[in-house]
């Protein structure tokens, strides 16, 4: 019996702090509720009908049509007995017969219930938190229909409940973020002084190269001043203010909140390899071409050494056996070898060491058989090949589009600017690029750039 005891007490003990949590007791008059007794009163034609919710010393009554108090004690109570049976209405039809009711007060006095009716209001738990129910001052029976309307009404009552505990959960975050918004805007106000005076130097070297950028080509002149000033400056302000929150203010992030924040500075870096590339775009466009004859292996080896370490991470073996010198203008031709030999150190299978060969030769335009060249010229024919990922051949073209990158998660790397940079350099050389690749086999570029005298 004391088991009995214990286990009924730790049940009254959650279905007590369940009702607590909808903070419906004492609360005002609701037009909803009141709906509902009208309509239990309407279909059972019954003069009282109440919305009861039984707390631990008293049955408080949300809505009480035909009733001119709002609450009175548990002890006395018809609901307490309804929501002990939650699987079924409870059904009184003559308590003046009824052993466990004849005597009680609100029998014998007012409101002087002889029938009684109670459904009641359960939670998704199991427990019982109160009652939709009818009272009459005579016997009488419920159709079926009428039971079925009671229970529906008893439905409604506690999808009320839950909407009410969700507005009041979503008021709560609300009211909280608007907390943590107003510490918010006092910290950045505080690190924005804190920026400020540490950038001031950074500030005069902004404003020195800004300077330097209106003497710049014409044609670019709005495009480099977006790139320098206006997309650098607050991608400077974001990596530093992640920097800071990384170093000073981590550990009072949540998990998801250093996820953000990590994301964030992958973006900011993201960006500044973007506007850099963007930049190196512009110059082979912008600057003045003068061809000079320079050896190509010396510009291969010049390039490894600045990969080196990219090279000795992955294995990598890179082939030039030629030492043919090609008239170029160097530092864009630089730029294009150092494009290529970085995309096939990026873009090389996990698997397999990269092995990047290089080849060049000089010939006439006949020997190529390539239309598009110039059938009167001779041209520096330099082929790169890679056992890389690769990619399907249908998108050989597409490659070299600016902003273009190919759909395989592994060629999401880049800023899709780098072989569009090649092939802006294979132009102004006069030349000609062209593409072949198979998936997970390998890439070859076929570069035909023509001899100058």
């Amino acid at each position: 019996m004391n088991l009995e005891n214990n286990l009924f007490t730790d049940r009254e003990a959650q279905r007590v702090k369940a009702l607590e949590s909808y903070n419906i007791l004492d609360s005002l008059t609701e037009k909803d509720y009141d709906d509902i007794t009208l309509m239990a009163s309407i279909i059972c034609d019954v003069p009282i009908a109440l919305v009861s919710f039984v707390d631990k010393d008293r049955q408080w009554f949300k809505s009480n049509l035909g009733l001119n108090t709002k609450s009175t004690p548990r002890i006395d109570s018809f609901c307490s007995h309804a929501i002990e049976a939650i699987d079924e209405p409870f059904i009184i039809t003559d308590s003046r017969n009824d052993s466990r009711f004849k005597e009680n007060p609100l029998v014998l006095g007012d409101p002087n219930i002889v029938f009684y009716a109670g459904i009641p209001i359960v939670t998704e738990d199991g427990l019982g938190l109160g009652t939709v129910c009818i009272i009459d001052n005579k016997p009488r029976e419920l159709t079926e229909k009428q039971l079925a309307a009671l229970k529906m009404l008893s439905n409604q009552a506690m999808n009320l409940l839950q909407l009410r505990k969700v507005n009041s959960d979503l008021q709560q975050a609300r009211l909280a973020l608007e907390i943590q918004n107003q510490k918010l805007e006092v910290y950045n106000k505080d690190l924005e002084l804190l920026i400020d005076k540490n950038l001031s130097d950074r500030t005069r070297e902004i404003a020195e190269q800004n300077i330097t950028l209106a003497t710049m080509n014409k044609e670019l002149e709005a495009f480099n001043y977006i790139s320098s000033h206006d997309l650098q400056e607050p991608l400077r302000k974001i990596q530093f203010f992640s920097s800071i929150i990384i170093d000073k203010e981590l550990h009072l992030l949540s998990d998801k909140g250093k996820n953000y924040l990590l994301r964030i500075g992958k973006s900011a870096d993201r960006m500044s390899m973007l506007i850099k590339d963007l930049l190196a775009y512009s110059r082979t466009t912008t600057t003045e071409k003068t061809f000079e004859k320079v050896p190509l292996n010396k510009l291969i080896e010049d390039i490894k050494y600045d990969l080196q370490e990219e090279i000795v991470e992955k294995g990598a073996v890179i082939v030039f056996k030629d030492t043919i010198e090609v008239k170029m203008i160097t530092f864009q031709f630089r730029q294009l070898l150092h494009n290529i030999l970085s995309n096939s150190l990026k873009f090389s299978n996990p698997a397999t060491a990269p092995h990047i060969i290089f080849e060049c030769v000089l010939d006439s335009a006949i020997s190529f058989r390539k239309p598009i060249l110039d059938q009167s010229k001779s041209y520096y024919y330099l082929k790169i090949t890679d056992n890389g990922i690769g990619f399907d051949n249908k998108y050989k073209d597409k490659i070299f589009e600016l902003f273009q990158r190919l759909g395989a998660q592994e060629m999401q790397m880049g800023t899709g600017i780098g072989l569009a940079i090649v092939k802006k350099i294979v132009e102004n050389h006069n030349g000609f690029i062209e593409a072949e690749s198979s998936e997970n086999i390998g890439t070859t570029l076929h570069i035909y750039i023509p001899e100058i005298a």
